[in-house]
């Protein structure tokens, strides 16, 4: 059952692209260019492929609204596509291109770090761990946690976006949150793990 437009906020934006307004499309992406960047920038782990992948997915996106009834919100939709393109894309590429050590310009997942020079050092290993603890998860889990802890979509939008049922979503977000748990265990202080054995 198709959803009313009333029901998607971008619903007006939508019937002024399809009446050909192309100011329209550009609102949309300026609304949600950071938000498929992000994605795109956490699957495939380069900023410059990111930004490739993210101006093609809106190409996708521009050619194949006559295909897009409304079923789902146009955010999810968006997301669907994006990560079909990024998981096509890494199969693609993945004779061609190693994984860098070392993820420049990218987003941090935590807030702003303490100014501590102690703390800043502690969160800055952290982050590399955490970083290289996701890029080690298979395609798959790695995509659930974006989507799910990254941003911030419900159980519901990511079985959406990515055609599996709800439970799937559920077992793959466990899998992918202990492997990375796992991943980042070695880093902790000889203190916190002290604490933790308390």
């Amino acid at each position: 059952m198709a959803m009313a437009s009333g029901q998607d906020p971008d619903g007006e934006l939508l019937g002024r692209v399809r009446e050909g307004d192309r100011s329209a499309f550009n609102q949309l992406v300026l609304k949600y260019r950071n938000r498929v960047m992000g994605v795109a920038a956490r699957m495939l782990g380069d900023r410059a492929e990111a930004e490739d992948l993210a101006q093609d997915v809106f190409v996708k996106v521009y050619r194949s609204l006559g295909k897009f009834h409304g079923d789902a919100l146009f955010s999810t939709w968006l997301y669907r596509v994006t990560a079909n393109s990024c998981l096509n894309h890494r199969k693609k590429r993945q004779r061609e291109w190693r994984l860098k050590e070392e993820l420049t310009d990218f987003e941090p997942l935590r807030a702003d770090p303490p100014s501590n020079p102690h703390s800043l050092l502690e969160n800055k290993q952290l982050r590399a761990q955490l970083e290289r603890a996701m890029r080690a998860l298979p395609e798959e889990q790695r995509m659930v946690l974006i989507l799910r802890d990254v941003e911030g979509l419900s159980y519901e939008e990511i079985a959406e976006c990515l055609g599996v049922e709800l439970g799937t979503v559920r077992s793959r977000l466990h899998r992918a949150r202990a492997a990375v748990q796992a991943g980042i265990k070695t880093f902790s202080s000889p203190d916190e793990q002290r604490s933790a054995a308390l």
